[in-house]
């Protein structure tokens, strides 16, 4: 799986699941300030990520050109798959020759990559490409599995620097902008919509080929048990699944099968020795075709892990599953017009997933028993909690794999969006009202969960015991609890008060490792308290967790929603020059507020190292406005090598922003629906308008009628039977919602007097709900009268 930091994606083996942490950023003077890692991705849009992968639509993966562990400038092709740690991959296209197992066997180690703790294969065969259109399938970790954990957050990568692959090692080469082409300039199929299905059609870009992506089931034999064995190989038993390809619902003559990577995974309910159940994924690190079968195997690494999915396999209650993606590469729409009025399109590596039926899987007890299970139910997990920094947390372990061990994050914070400006992710939408106390305003937010690694470094020697224990000395290998059936409860203001307890919100779209998603909506009274604590102003009016009922006592995790307090970066590093003593960079402020930089670590990734960087030029007391940078200079502890570096990694945990109300507020209010508030206003005239001296008009004239007209709204006509009357004026919602006054009231009155001529008045403005016509004289006519 790949992770997309500040313009470069890197690449970790999320497919064995180890959080080596320490491996990815060992103990470095100067780096003792890093306190949090980000669980998650920021090149997905929050609408596109909770739930994606269960409703079957693409997810994307990143950008064509930002992926691979290398953290060079060049694309990477089928050679770096190997790096990816993928094992083996199956590679479908309608090329001759290529439905052969296309990538090869995976396991050597690369000492530059591992000491990231990256954990990379070997690089693999390239097919053939087809003429005019790439075949490239796409380079990603392990697509079974969900987004893996960032190095720390936050943190900035810039991969202008080049690695050994550069002729010229300390020549700076710009990322180029990632913008929408023309589909025309497209070199893969083009999806029909930015989320494609795996039943959609694709086309070429010129429109003249289609393409159909297939879909496996589990094969079966003439015997009626599906085609599931174990064989012995180098004395690890190896548990093997057929399937075969089944056609796609836009398959039809004519239509060509689009080119494309097959992965798949497992899925079992593992029962909770506390109670409750987990679904635990299990991915088959080997994947290959041979013509229209696909074979997956998985090593059974040991005995415990054999005996637990055969019990699994033939247990109704386990729920077995058996999902395979697909994974392509396409060009979807952007949403963006281009300059002659077309819609454009990018590159995306998307995973395309589908339960392969039967589910549930359940084999006889027959086929079990020649699988060599024995009887027996499925065995549960076991928890264990440690405390660190005056909170106890839990670790459940894997009863298969001893040495496997699940976690939660350590909280959720409001999360900021890649991009130009990377706003918050918060929307504000407000809905048209007939009066104030019917004005609703709908909220909604991502926000990303995060996790403290000292925790779990001082968690792994109790774990690696718990280990032990079991019979097992393999490193302990961490992951995040999986499908552990997690609720929002929140705590809003009502009526103006702040609420007594956490209430659940089902609605809400979680994720424990992309975030959580949620829509609040809320009275007006009630927003402006919420949107008020969003700055710092209240904790108790604005309060949040995540709970997570995993057997005996529930799990909870603090969900922070602040605007000075988000996961995400706020500061850009622009390298301009480098040498083996020195780099050059830019710090920019990128987002709307000012931010103190404070005095922040920094490092060089130079072929598999991490070189600690003092960072020249930064004043402690600096403060950067909005857009506003400074030229620093990075000086290396040690020379840099004469291959130069691969990325500058920048810690921010310690920036401090200052929030700014107003252009907050112009990022998150949703302007769109232009809502408007409906008024009513009065309009009065008293009888001495109508009679008495007449300081304007003809002497001995009286006023027949006053006509006044509001702007954005109705129109009054008074006269000396009717002295009041009410129309409406609309007027936007925006400005109530943030406390605001609402705009003056501008009207003007036409004065009708009974001579016939009407004077007009100019435009008035008033806060006042009550109006008072204007008398005007009447205008001269062009012939010096005046009339109506």
């Amino acid at each position: 799986m790949t992770t997309d930091i500040g313009g470069v994606s890197f690449a970790f083996n999320a497919g064995d699941g180890d959080l080596d942490l320490a491996g990815m950023l060992p103990e470095l003077p100067g780096l003792d300030r890093i306190r949090g890692a980000r669980i998650g991705d920021l090149f997905q849009a929050p609408d596109r990520l909770a739930g994606a992968d269960r409703l079957g639509v693409g997810v994307s993966l990143g950008e064509l050109d930002q992926v691979g562990t290398d953290l060079g400038h060049q694309d990477l092709g089928h050679q770096d798959l190997g790096r990816l740690g993928l094992g083996r991959l199956g590679v479908g296209t309608d090329e001759p020759g290529i439905d052969e197992p296309g990538i090869d066997e995976l396991g050597t180690d690369e000492p530059d990559i591992d000491e990231l703790g990256l954990h990379p294969g070997v690089d693999g065969r390239e097919p053939p490409d087809k003429p005019g259109l790439a075949t490239d399938p796409p380079i990603f970790v392990d697509p079974n599995r969900r987004l893996p954990f960032v190095w720390r957050d936050p943190i900035i990568i810039d991969r202008s620097l080049l690695g050994e692959d550069s002729p010229d090692p300390w020549t700076w080469v710009p990322t180029p902008p990632r913008n929408s082409v023309q589909r025309g300039d497209l070199d893969v199929p083009v999806a029909p919509s930015a989320s494609p299905t795996d039943g959609d059609l694709f086309e070429s870009p010129d429109g003249d080929t289609r393409y159909a992506l297939p879909r496996y089931s589990l094969a079966f034999e003439t015997t009626g048990d599906p085609r599931i064995s174990i064989v012995e190989r180098d004395g690890t038993a190896i548990l093997v699944m057929a399937f075969a390809e089944t056609p796609s619902p836009a398959a039809a003559p004519g239509v060509a099968k689009l080119p494309h990577l097959v992965t798949v995974s497992l899925k079992y309910r593992v029962p909770v020795i506390t109670g409750g159940t987990v679904v635990l994924d299990l991915p088959f690190p080997s994947v290959r075709i041979d013509g229209t079968t696909v074979v997956a195997e998985m090593p059974l690494t040991t005995p415990g892990l054999r005996q637990q999915l055969l019990a699994a396999l033939s247990s109704l209650e386990a729920g077995v599953s058996l999902v395979v993606g697909r994974a392509v590469t396409v060009g979807v729409p952007t949403g963006e017009t281009m300059e002659d009025g077309r819609p454009g399109y990018r590159k995306e590596r998307l995973l395309l997933e589908w339960t392969a039926p039967p589910a549930p899987l359940v084999i006889s007890e027959a086929h079990r028993n020649r699988l060599g299970g024995v009887a027996g139910g499925i065995q549960p997990m076991g928890r264990t909690r440690i405390t660190f920094d005056g909170r106890s947390h839990s670790y459940w372990q894997d009863p298969a794999r001893p040495e496997r061990f699940y976690f939660l994050p350590d909280r959720f914070l409001l999360a900021r969006l890649p991009g130009t400006g990377r706003p918050p992710a918060l929307k504000a939408r407000a809905t048209s009202a007939a009066s104030v106390d019917d004005v609703r305003v709908t909220l909604e937010f991502y926000a990303q969960p995060v996790l403290v690694r000292e925790r779990l470094e001082a968690a792994r020697p109790v774990l690696q015991e718990e280990a032990k224990a079991r019979g097992v000395d393999a490193p302990v290998r961490l992951e995040v609890l999986p499908d552990p059936q997690p609720s929002l409860r929140l705590a809003l203001p009502r009526g103006g008060a702040p609420s007594t307890g956490l209430v659940e919100r089902p609605e809400a779209e979680i994720d424990l490792e992309l975030g959580v998603t949620h829509a609040e909506t809320l009275a007006l009274e009630d927003f402006r308290l919420v949107y008020d604590a969003l700055f710092g102003a209240s904790l108790s009016l604005l309060r949040g967790e995540v709970r997570v009922g995993v057997g005996g006592a529930p799990e909870d995790v603090p969900l922070e929603l602040r605007f000075d307090r988000t996961a995400g970066d706020v500061l850009t590093l622009t390298v301009t020059a480098a040498s083996a003593a020195h780099i050059e960079a830019r710090l920019t402020n990128a987002i709307e507020s000012r931010v103190r930089p404070g005095n922040p670590a920094a490092l060089a990734v130079c072929a598999g190292r991490q070189i600690p960087l003092r960072i020249e030029g930064l004043a402690d007391d600096l403060v950067l406005s909005p857009g506003e940078g400074l030229d620093v200079r990075l000086v290396p502890r040690t020379p840099l090598p004469e291959t130069g570096a691969q990325g500058v990694v920048l810690d921010q945990s310690e920036v401090v922003v200052d929030p700014d109300r107003d252009a907050i507020w112009a990022l998150v209010f949703d302007r769109t629906a232009q809502p408007q508030l409906v008024r009513e206003v009065s309009v009065e005239a008293v009888p001495a308008l109508f009679a008495g001296p007449q300081g304007a008009g003809p002497q001995g004239d009286r006023v027949a009628a006053f006509v006044v007209t509001v702007e954005r709204g109705g129109t009054v006509r008074l006269t000396e039977d009717v002295l009041t009357g009410v129309t409406t004026v609309r007027v936007p919602v925006g400005p109530l919602l943030t406390g605001a006054p609402p705009p003056p009231l501008r009207y003007r009155t036409e004065t009708w007097w009974q001579s016939g001529g009407i004077g007009v008045s100019d435009w008035r403005e008033t806060e006042a709900t009550i109006l008072l016509p204007v008398r005007t004289a009447p205008s001269p006519s062009p012939q010096g009268g005046g009339g109506r």
